[in-house]
């Protein structure tokens, strides 16, 4: 009995020993450890540890793309050709005024700028230059008639410029002046004939007008030290340089250019690099007269030229010579598109809207010389129409 009890001592006491935990430690069957908290670090809390979880990567944000500016507003020119006060026509603007414009007004009105060529000093006193063999002395009161029709820029580089000598010149720079026209092609001095008049639409749009001419009768071209025209091919460099510096400070630049022969339609090679060289240089258009014929119309690089428009104001003309059209231009930088209006101009030489079989027979001529040029003009509505990608 005795022994009995001291093995069931030994037994309960091995038994205890395996049940009571390490000293200092965890029980040796437990089969997890219950967390326990960290120090962060010295003098720091307590942290409890837990299974690290993934920071979600950001998503970026995208970059807008950028968008293309919008460009400047379209600019809207109406040109028309050669306009003179003198002659018969004289006593037409003494007694019409305005009125002389009035079926042709509307359009000129319709645009930011009328642009035409001014065939003849304005003045009331002048000096004749008599060694020459046709001179046309201008009644002022064409400036203001021009003005209220919406005609508002003049070029002067033409072979009549000067009929009136410097003084009938300088008349007719103070008579437009005073009804609200700008003079190019002419100035008091070469620089001032060759320069642009950079004039701004209302809605902002900068465009510059510049003139030249080809036909420069002897003392007519102006010097550093006196008044007269803007010389073209005598002086491409200067033409070029001219419309490079006009294009840089706007953001439309239309030409005026006084060339070819009389009565001779077709452009020769001289007219062709001419005009091209200028659409080269930064023109959008170039307005051409002189002949008295009106000519077709080329597209070129983004640009057109209008290889002559004739006559608009200009007595004692019948048949072809007394046909032309007035150009309606929307430019944008994207395109040009030109309507032309057939017009018809009477003995006296006031200009009327043609209509029927008259203006068709205008504007067929005008689309089969433009065709011979490369240049599309379609006929819709009694109007020709041209339309230029940029």
């Amino acid at each position: 009995m005795l022994i009995a009890l001291v093995v069931f001592a030994a037994v309960a006491a091995v038994a205890l020993a395996t049940l009571r935990p390490f000293s200092g430690g965890t029980s040796a069957t437990a089969s997890t450890a219950v967390p326990r908290p960290t120090a962060a670090g010295a003098g720091g809390p307590a942290q409890t540890a837990t299974s690290a979880t993934p920071t979600p990567t950001p998503t970026p944000t995208p970059t807008p793309t950028p968008t293309a500016p919008a460009g400047p507003p379209p600019v809207t020119v109406t040109a028309g050709g050669d306009v003179m006060g003198g002659f018969g026509v004289s006593a037409v603007v003494g007694s019409m005024g305005s009125g002389l414009f009035r079926s042709v007004a509307p359009y000129f009105k319709a645009g930011d700028f009328g642009f035409v060529n001014l065939e003849s000093p304005l003045t009331y006193g002048g000096d004749p230059q008599g060694w020459k063999d046709v001179i046309i002395k201008g009644n002022p009161a064409l400036a203001p008639a021009m003005a209220k029709s919406g005609i508002n820029v003049v070029t002067m580089a033409n072979n009549h410029a000067g009929d009136m000598g410097d003084s009938g010149l300088l008349d007719s720079f103070r008579y437009c002046k005073k009804a609200g026209i700008t003079v190019v092609g002419a100035g008091t001095n070469l620089k001032a004939a060759q320069a642009s008049a950079v004039l701004k639409t209302r809605d902002g749009a900068k465009t510059a007008f510049l003139g030249f001419s080809d036909v420069l009768p002897m003392g007519y071209p102006a010097t550093s030290g006196s008044p007269g025209t803007s010389p073209g091919r005598a002086d491409i460099n200067a033409v070029k340089a001219n419309i490079r510096a006009a294009a840089k400070k706007s953001d439309y630049v239309f030409v005026g250019w006084h060339w070819n022969l009389e009565y001779k339609r077709a452009p020769s090679y001289l007219e062709s690099s001419e005009g091209k060289a200028a659409i080269d240089a930064g023109a959008d258009i170039v307005f051409a007269h002189h002949p008295h014929l009106l000519d077709g119309v080329q597209a070129y690089h983004g640009g057109l030229i209008f290889y002559s428009l004739g006559n608009l104001v200009f007595g004692g003309y019948a048949g072809e010579t007394a046909q032309t059209v007035l150009v309606q231009a929307k430019v944008t930088r994207r395109a040009i598109d030109a309507k032309l209006i057939p017009v018809k101009i009477s003995g006296s030489g006031v200009p009327t809207v043609a209509t029927g079989s008259t203006g068709l027979s205008i504007l067929q001529r005008v689309k089969s010389l433009s065709a011979a040029l490369g240049t599309t003009v379609k006929i819709s509505g009694g109007r020709g129409y041209v339309h230029v990608k940029r």
